[in-house]
C-alpha cells in the first residue's frame, strides 16, 4: 500500500479524517497540548480544535463533526461547519491529519 491519502484543501463532508499515529494529546485545563513523535511537533489547541482532534477517528464524517459541535455550541452553529474545515485543513497541512484509508 502506498502512503495515505491527504485531507483535502477543503474537507468534503463525507471524508473520515483520521489523527496521525504517533500523536500524542494532553488536556491542559481548556486546551490540548499535542505532541506529533514523528514530526517533532509540539502545539496547543484552544478547546474547539482539541474537540475536532478528539473526533478524527477515522470512523466520524466531517459533516459528523460539524453536527456533533453544532449540538455542543448551539450559539455558533451558523459557523462551524468553516471553522471545522478550516481546522482540519490547518492540521492536515501540519501532517497531524488525514483522510482515512478506505476499507
Amino acid at each position: 500500500m502506498g502512503p495515505e491519502p491527504e485531507c483535502p484543501g477543503r474537507p468534503e463532508g463525507g471524508s473520515h479524517p483520521v489523527r496521525r499515529q504517533g500523536s500524542t494529546a494532553v488536556e491542559l485545563d481548556d486546551n490540548v497540548a499535542l505532541y506529533d513523535d514523528v514530526g517533532q511537533l509540539l502545539i496547543l489547541l484552544n478547546s474547539s480544535a482539541g474537540s475536532v482532534w478528539k473526533l478524527c477517528d477515522g470512523a466520524t464524517t466531517v459533516d459528523a463533526i460539524v453536527g456533533a459541535l453544532g449540538e455542543t455550541y448551539p450559539d455558533s452553529a451558523g459557523v462551524i461547519g468553516d471553522d471545522v474545515r478550516e481546522t482540519l485543513r490547518k492540521l492536515a497541512e501540519m501532517g497531524l491529519v488525514s483522510e482515512a484509508p478506505s476499507t
